[in-house]
């Protein structure tokens, strides 16, 4: 990459290669594996790839080690990184495929757990003509009235049995890393934030599309990404204020993701859902 870069989905928020970094952040508290974090930073020692460090929700600085695997550094960089500088503008990153339905003016967030099967039903619904918003993590800032969805990259992570599935072929595919059969599938994506009018999570606790307000911000609450972040951030209070505005303006509903239904069944009952 270049010396420094636009972080995807987030105007003015750059990242930068530099030569060095600290290890250890002063002041800060464990945040997970290798991440420490206090307000306005988070760092990330990450062996085989590098240091990375997110500050004031405006620009990440990394250092790489010798031999890094790229696809280790953009997963960073794109994801524990970026969705730092989101929790550190108080705004709200959504762990969730994002996309407009056809002839639409409003996306519609796809979450769940990890292996739910979030990104094979957003690249079943980009084959029906759904417009890729943001994949894996989606910045959702508020506006004074309404929610917006921003964009990132224009392609959706997919294991190749999926791939296989959905007759795409991998041989000329970027992988996500070296030693994973995961690649990059590109397609049709917006270039510009859109309103967020629906979340949908894949559960495995069955349907629910009748829920109650606090229930709404429950599920919102537990499909941010990287909620082990948002304390040693100090950015509680505004995490539950967007929050609160986001699970309000929107349509939360549940469907079942047991993996019971083919993502093309999926999609049919996501598209009658929000027709």
């Amino acid at each position: 990459m270049m010396a420094t870069e636009q972080v995807p989905g987030i105007p003015g928020a750059t990242i930068s290669l530099v030569d060095n970094l600290p290890v250890e952040l002063p002041g800060g508290e464990p945040a997970g594996p290798r991440i420490q974090a206090k307000p306005g930073q988070l760092l990330v020692v990450q062996p085989g790839a590098g240091v990375f460090l997110a500050q004031d929700g405006d620009r990440i600085e990394f250092t790489l080690e010798a031999d890094a695997d790229p696809g280790v550094v953009a997963l960073i960089l794109n994801g524990t990184a970026r969705g730092a500088l989101i929790h550190q503008r108080g705004e709200l990153p959504l762990h969730a495929a994002t996309l407009v339905p056809p002839g639409g003016d409003r996306a519609v967030a796809i979450c769940g757990p990890s292996g739910a099967g979030k990104s094979t039903l957003a690249a079943e619904l980009s084959r029906r003509g759904w417009i890729l918003v943001a994949d894996d993590t989606t910045r959702v800032t508020w506006n004074d009235t309404y929610p917006l969805a921003w964009p990132s990259r224009d392609s959706i992570k997919l294991w190749r049995d999926a791939c296989e599935t959905a007759g795409i072929d991998t041989a000329d595919l970027e992988r996500v890393m070296d030693n994973m059969e995961k690649f990059y599938v590109r397609v049709p994506a917006l270039d510009r934030p859109v309103r967020l009018g629906a979340i949908v999570e894949l559960s495995r606790d069955g349907e629910r599309n009748c829920l109650s307000a606090g229930d709404k911000m429950a599920l919102v609450s537990r499909n941010t990404y990287r909620p082990a972040h948002i304390r040693p951030l100090g950015v509680q209070g505004a995490h539950v204020r967007i929050v609160s505005q986001v699970a309000s303006a929107c349509i939360v509903f549940r469907f079942t993701g047991d993996k019971s239904l083919s993502a093309n069944e999926l999609a049919n009952k996501l598209e009658a859902a929000v027709a």
